[in-house]
């Protein structure tokens, strides 16, 4: 029996590494446009003396002989490079050169001294140097506070720097209306962290900011204003999409797309009107799940090994759950602890272990604080079900925590080798097809000395939460003969907590008009929700497998935490400390 468990399990992994590179190998065809655009990852050496990371879409048509426009994506406070992938493809295979960066401190890029720019200037200096590049057409593309970024590049002391059109995603507005670059903005209908001086969000097109910068009481969507042909023309665009979706919604790429065509120069490739950015996405995301299942099945094979055998529990009373008042009881209010404690959470823990110096990403930091406080609730109910439960079977739940030093070393072997698997594998797929799995915002990129470093760092964070969550989850609502239940008792335990608080985001925008997002800050505890809901899916699925295989809960716990620790210190903006 283990030895045909063994060759399915083997079997399984055989599929699911080939379906990852498949996946990736899909994505490269998308992004080069079936070969017409050469996409390269670059290290720029720039005048600050560090290295920035960039990855450049250059198509065929774009020689010496035949320059193209080109355009500089500057992604915003927390983003790598990969969030501007899908506006740049797209841009591409109309003709433009498209570079994307990893600002300074974010993804691969050094980390030095901030400044307004964060790299772009440099990217702009760089771009200008390359002869396929028409240095009377270069343009900008921000997003969230890349805005800013592009901004400082593109525009010095109030006169242009060689740009001839600026794009803004979900920030910016156009100043000064004499200045000679054409502008063009896209704010989702749910934006959720700019207000723009409007009540509500719903009446962006009467906010001061778009009608004194186009000179209008009204702006209407989608419509020049100002002199266009003479780079003073400026144009709002809107979508039924809010922040970071704008970046992978149709609308928002299109946009993108008709406005350089508009203000930078005409598509050298002619007007393309379908879009493929989709299968990008698609298959990255699919790329992500096959890495989940990898980890998943080689940790199934590795347990059947001598070495691992040790770990298996099978041998200890589970601690059977009930469907009684008090199993959904706990479960109700964990769920909305999480959800009422996450904004207060994540914004004062970026406050609070910031502070530390040696926790240095303050995203990571909001979420890990949300995490301990999450712990502390659930020792806090733990003790009390021990304390009022006269059915918890007290000596189960002792056998339940019991582990040894050699196999709890052997659980942390076990998910560290995991992680080496999955690093592996995905430094194989960047090294070929120059691009990570990812979904969405979650991503699992290859890591520089500096995020290898934090990563350590971060681990022992990650690892007390997911041990906590494990032992309350499996010794409250494990259903020995309903594995799928139990499966999805786990994830709503996991997941309902920030999906509640997305729910409240989201509906406030789309109900009132208003957002309760009103600063970096809160807009990091926004993404570290929308992390959470993708992060925990998976994570769910691990916890709930691999207690129901070998009822030693540590294992799953440990494979969490590599794999949450690797999507966090992947590509956050890291604090400088000078």
């Amino acid at each position: 029996m283990k030895k045909m468990n063994g060759s399915k399990a083997a079997v399984t992994l055989f599929l699911a590494v080939l379906v990852f590179f498949a996946c990736l190998f899909v994505a490269r065809v998308v992004e080069t446009n079936g070969g017409n655009v050469d996409v390269d990852r670059l290290a720029i050496a720039t005048n600050e003396g560090a290295v920035l990371s960039a990855k450049l879409w250059r198509p065929k048509t774009a020689t010496a002989e035949n320059p193209a426009p080109a355009v500089i994506l500057v992604p915003g406070g927390n983003a790598n490079l990969e969030y501007m992938s899908s506006v740049s493809l797209e841009l591409a295979r109309r003709g433009y050169v498209a570079i994307a960066i990893d600002p300074y401190t974010i993804g691969r890029s050094d980390v030095i001294q901030p400044t307004p720019d964060l790299g772009a200037d440099s990217t702009l200096v760089y771009v200008k140097q390359l002869d396929f590049v028409d240095n009377n057409a270069i343009g900008m593309i921000g997003w969230s506070a890349g805005v800013g970024r592009m901004n400082a590049a593109a525009i010095k002391d109030g006169v242009p720097n060689g740009v001839k059109a600026l794009f803004g995603f979900g920030a910016g507005a156009p100043g000064d209306p004499e200045l000679a670059i054409n502008q063009g903005y896209f704010i989702g209908k749910i934006e959720t962290t700019y207000g723009f001086g409007v009540n509500k969000q719903k009446d962006i097109n009467t906010a001061p900011a778009f009608t004194t910068g186009m000179q209008t009481d009204y702006v209407e969507f989608a419509t020049w204003y100002g002199d266009l042909a003479n780079n003073k023309g400026r144009i709002l665009y809107t979508g039924l999409t809010g922040h970071i979706l704008g970046l992978i919604s149709k609308s928002g790429v299109a946009a993108a797309c008709h406005f350089f065509n508009d203000a930078l120069a005409p598509a050298p490739n002619g007007q393309i009107n379908n879009f493929v950015f989709g299968w990008k996405e698609l298959s990255t995301a699919l790329a992500m799940v096959a890495i989940v299942v990898i980890l998943i099945t080689a940790g199934n094979l590795l347990l059947q090994t001598s070495f691992f055998q040790t770990l298996f529990k099978a041998d200890e009373p589970a601690i059977a759950a009930k469907a009684s008042p008090l199993t959904w009881a706990m479960l109700a209010v964990s769920i909305l602890f999480g959800a009422l404690v996450a904004k207060w959470a994540v914004f004062n823990g970026q406050q609070f272990l910031n502070k530390t110096g040696f926790l240095q990403i303050a995203n990571v930091n909001g979420f890990v604080f949300w995490l301990l406080c999450l712990t502390a609730f659930s020792i806090v109910v733990l003790a009390l079900r021990v304390l009022f439960d006269k059915d918890l079977d007290k000596a189960a739940l002792k056998a339940h925590a019991k582990t040894s030093t050699s196999s709890l070393l052997k659980s942390l072997l076990l998910g560290f080798t995991l992680l080496v698997i999955g690093y592996f594998l995905v430094s194989l797929g960047d090294q070929f097809f120059n691009i990570s799995p990812r979904f969405w915002k979650v991503q699992l990129n290859v890591l520089n000395p500096k995020r290898l470093s934090l990563l350590l760092i971060y681990l022992p964070l990650y690892i007390v939460p997911m041990l906590v969550f494990n032992f309350v989850q499996t010794s409250s609502y494990y259903f020995k003969d309903k594995p799928k239940l139990f499966t999805l008792l786990v994830w709503a335990a996991n997941t309902l907590p920030a999906l509640l608080f997305v729910f409240y985001v989201y509906g406030k925008i789309i109900f009132t008009g208003l957002t309760p997002i009103t600063n970096a800050a809160m807009s990091r505890a926004n993404g570290s929700m929308l992390d959470a809901l993708l992060l925990m899916l998976p994570v769910s699925f691990i916890s709930a497998h691999f207690y129901h295989k070998t009822k030693n809960f540590y294992i799953g716990a440990f494979i969490n935490a590599m794999l949450f620790a690797w999507a966090a210190v992947g590509t956050d903006l890291i604090t400088f400390l000078g």
